[in-house]
């Protein structure tokens, strides 16, 4: 994907400033002891990527909405795929889905969180903005 594409850097985890730079301290999710620590700031850019304390917290509201996609799809796709399937084996698909996906969907918030907020200005090193 190129440069200044926000997909770029919520796919990629990358730094929304740069798209260059690590956003999370660990690029893998599903590391548990240290899913969601975003760094300080850019190691390529050297900018924040926490703008106020606190900051994050809407991030949740884009959980919430990304688990309720999920939640649809998986119990769509049982419903076409598998339709005589019992209502608790239909429940049990889309909480399996969601208990193994919420890693994944909780470092996705967080990225797009901050993508909504903080726009690419390319990768040239600043100080604090």
């Amino acid at each position: 994907m190129r440069k200044g594409n926000k997909l770029t850097s919520i796919l990629g985890f990358k730094c929304p400033h740069c798209h260059e730079g690590e956003f999370f301290v660990d690029r893998n999710p599903y590391h548990l002891s240290t899913v969601g620590d975003v760094l300080d700031h850019c190691p390529v850019c050297n900018r924040r990527f926490t703008p106020e304390p606190g900051f994050y917290y809407g991030g949740m509201y884009v959980s919430y909405a990304l688990a309720v996609a999920l939640f649809a799809i998986v119990y769509i796709a049982m419903i076409v795929f598998f339709p005589d399937a019992p209502l608790w084996a239909d429940a049990a698909t889309v909480i399996t889905a969601l208990i193994i996906l919420s890693p994944l969907i909780y470092a996705v918030s967080k990225t797009i969180w901050a993508n909504l907020f903080m726009h690419y200005k390319g990768p040239h090193r600043t100080g604090e903005e």
